[in-house]
């Protein structure tokens, strides 16, 4: 299918078997064997043709269904805009989509706020906290830029000290992580900032650990889960955080400029709203009130403006829920490990990703002492139609080059990336 899509395109698709109702993939349609389903996959996404594309990490391809889903929304939106313009209508569907979202990410609906992605939650939460001068924030030296920011800008205007950890590369043992954020701990220590995923390295981080050690400690957590929402399976109540920032359109293949704060249920009470016109726009002796979600009620509904995207959000669940959230973070973890043993065969490639099982995902890094990852990732896209993100490392001027597998991808596009990586670090 072409990258621009034409209405006669898109509505032809929607009748096609491959994609999805508003609600359902339909039954019968997702093969049951191993083989078949993989090559199924590898069609649901909307990608440029034969390109190699290993950089979900960076941005996420849509899913075929979920575009359907956004346009038909969207259409649906248009044609009936006198009646979903309605204050009762909004309320019903704010209501619908929390629960069925909290239901797939494992919290209560009243736990969940909607926003344009995790950068914009966690402004949210640094921007909501009382925090005063001296306070501080602990946090590591490889969090995304768009997760420290909002940090950094606060410790300009109030006075927040954010303290930043050098964590081990590659890390040996999740201990470690630990033990660093619990040597930097002080009396003034009110929150832990770090990811579920690492952006940098892919290193899985002991988050159970470090919320439990937190919560004794009266320590505010917060999660920046963007690479973890449709890598991972695993529920939000199990964790234990206070706040987790996610994203939609990287690993689950929803719709672009969607995601989710989580706001622990006894957690809503310690946090301000940056945009409060939620809290004036149904009144508070309405009946309707009482069935709007917590968090959205207080922190802003983005519902009615995000609706036709969090439609596709809805559809691309769907199509994780009918393969099986499991079933696709063993199938990343099958490609990502295929992909290791072929990079251990590079000489010239120091792999920075934890080699412990269990403590990485879908995300390898590795770097070069003699080329930088600039030049590589350039090779790799001109010369082999591979597709991988090159990343800023700590200490390096080189970098380093940043790969993720993701389920539509194959053995045979890891092992064009090895063969081009290999022949770039030859020269």
């Amino acid at each position: 299918m072409p990258l621009s899509l034409t209405r006669r395109q898109v509505l032809a698709a929607a009748a096609a078997t491959s994609f999805a109702p508003m609600t359902t993939l339909g039954r019968n349609v997702i093969p049951t064997s191993s083989r078949e389903l993989w090559e199924w996959v590898r069609h649901q996404p909307v990608l440029e043709p034969h390109l190699a594309y290993l950089d979900v990490a960076g941005a996420g391809p849509t899913m075929r269904a979920a575009m359907v889903a956004e346009y038909r929304a969207r259409e649906a939106q248009s044609y009936r805009l006198a009646t979903m313009s309605t204050r009762e209508h909004w309320v019903a569907e704010t209501t619908r989509v929390a629960t069925r979202v909290a239901e797939f990410l494992g919290c209560n609906a009243d736990e969940l706020c909607f926003t344009h992605g995790a950068g914009e939650a966690l402004s949210l939460v640094a921007g909501g906290l009382d925090l005063n001068a001296g306070d501080e924030i602990i946090t590591t030296s490889r969090e995304h830029p768009a997760a420290l920011a909002p940090w950094l800008v606060l410790a300009r205007r109030r006075g927040v000290v954010v303290k930043q950890i050098d964590l081990p590369a590659p890390l040996s043992d999740p201990e470690q992580v630990l033990g660093l954020f619990a040597g930097a701990t002080t009396d003034r220590t009110k929150v832990f900032l770090f990811s579920h995923v690492q952006c940098a390295d892919g290193a899985l981080l002991p988050v159970t650990d470090l919320c439990r050690f937190a919560r004794q400690r009266n320590i505010v957590t917060v999660v920046d889960g963007a690479q973890a929402i449709g890598m991972l399976d695993f529920q939000l109540r199990d964790l234990g955080c206070d706040f987790y920032a996610g994203c939609f359109h990287k690993w689950l293949g929803g719709s672009h400029g969607t995601g989710f704060l989580y706001v622990r249920r006894e957690m809503l009470e310690r946090i301000w709203p940056l945009a409060p016109r939620a809290l004036d726009s149904i009144s508070a002796s309405s009946t309707a009130a009482a069935d709007v979600p917590a968090a959205l009620r207080k922190l802003g509904n983005l519902v009615p403006q995000l609706w036709p995207a969090l439609r596709g959000v809805e559809s691309a669940m769907e199509l994780q829920r009918q393969i099986g959230r499991s079933r696709i973070e063993a199938r990343i973890r099958e490609l990502a490990i295929y992909t290791r043993l072929r990079l251990q065969q590079l000489s010239e490639a120091e792999i920075l990703t934890p080699a412990r099982p269990g403590s990485w995902g879908g995300i390898l890094t590795v770097r070069s002492s003699k080329h930088s990852a600039a030049d590589l990732t350039t090779v790799l896209t001109r010369g082999h139609r591979v597709h991988v993100r090159s990343v800023d490392w700590p200490g390096s001027v080189q970098g380093a080059v940043r790969i993720s597998v993701h389920i539509f991808n194959t053995h045979d596009e890891v092992d064009r990336l090895l063969q081009g990586l290999d022949r770039a670090l030859r020269l």
